[in-house]
């Protein structure tokens, strides 16, 4: 598991934890005169090596974020509140608008020539998870090379060229799940790799992974984006955020004459009126955890109209 275990010194006596090595860059080991100074052990059962908690303050190679990516919500200790992925910003997940900083992982997909000519804002969302990658929606960028897309990570109010700190991504490569079904939806998720990693801050930062096996059932989830305000309306300028309830899976399938599997999840407000929308596809159904990280349990797939009492949004279940 990727966390940080018993407090250590590491190499160039930084501060450090004990952590398993495939979660340490080797960059820091080679800096190291004697390696074997910095082994530990884990739980009494697993040699560990002591890795620097702020690689990048300690002048080492990589960084003590990058190496933990992707991330999973509950791999880091509890106390942690300031380094990995899924840190919450400050904001208030009843209101409607989101605020700049407040859901930092959120990407937004465009295609250059139809922004430029003004005939089309961002298509689809995404979640940033590492330093490299965003996980999207297949039918997002099914049919499309990496040369037509572009990433934006810490973008807000599209209308504004300058409000927050926002940066553009030439994409290397898509990957499309190989059991993707265009005419069922099945299996929609794809994960996008930028040719260049981004660099973290307040603006762009990485969630989580969830919990292996946890069911979020009537639990409260958030799903945030540009899409349309309202089925088949403008879509918004600024990233909105709403919370919803996820539904009961037997429930659900009982609501619609496609197939609903175990590998979708189905979230809306049971009265209608809240949901995602065109132009929100591939973007993130956020949870927070106990700890206070948030983590992706889903990615916006497909839905009947928007915000249909009855009928709420499915998304792939990660």
């Amino acid at each position: 598991i990727n966390k940080r275990y018993q407090e250590c010194i590491a190499p160039d006596d930084a501060k450090g934890h004990c952590k398993h090595l495939v979660f340490c860059p080797m960059a820091v080991l080679k800096n190291a005169k004697n390696v074997l100074d910095y082994l530990c052990v884990i739980e009494k059962m697993h040699v560990g090596v002591c890795c620097p908690d702020d690689i990048a303050l300690s002048g080492l190679a990589g960084s003590q974020i990058i190496s933990d990516l992707p991330g999973g919500g509950n791999d880091y200790d509890d106390k942690d509140n300031t380094t990995g992925c899924g840190i919450p910003i400050k904001g208030n997940p009843q209101s409607k608008k989101s605020i700049g900083q407040e859901w930092p992982w959120m990407a937004a997909l465009y295609r250059p020539k139809q922004l430029a000519q003004g005939l089309e804002q961002q298509f689809c969302g995404g979640a940033l998870i590492t330093e490299y990658h965003v996980l999207t929606a297949a039918h997002c960028t099914e049919g499309l090379t990496a040369d037509e897309i572009r990433v934006r990570l810490g973008e807000y109010n599209f209308a504004q060229s300058n409000e927050t700190r926002s940066l553009d991504y030439i994409v290397e490569s898509i990957s499309d799940h190989e059991d993707f079904d265009k005419a069922t939806y099945a299996n929609d998720i794809s994960i996008i790799k930028m040719q260049k990693p981004t660099s973290f801050n307040s603006y762009i930062w990485p969630i989580c992974l969830p919990p292996i096996d946890r069911n979020f059932e009537d639990e409260i989830a958030i799903v945030a984006g540009w899409g349309q305000v309202y089925y088949a309306g403008p879509v918004s300028q600024v990233l909105l955020h709403v919370a919803i309830p996820i539904w009961n899976l037997e429930k659900c399938a009982n609501s619609f004459l496609q197939r609903i599997t175990e590998d979708n999840i189905c979230a809306a407000a049971y009265e209608g009126g809240k949901d995602s929308c065109l132009g929100d596809s591939g973007g993130p159904l956020m949870f927070q955890l106990e700890n206070g990280r948030w983590v992706t349990i889903g990615v916006v797939s497909w839905g009947i109209g928007c915000g249909n009492k009855g009928s709420p949004g499915i998304y792939t279940k990660l």
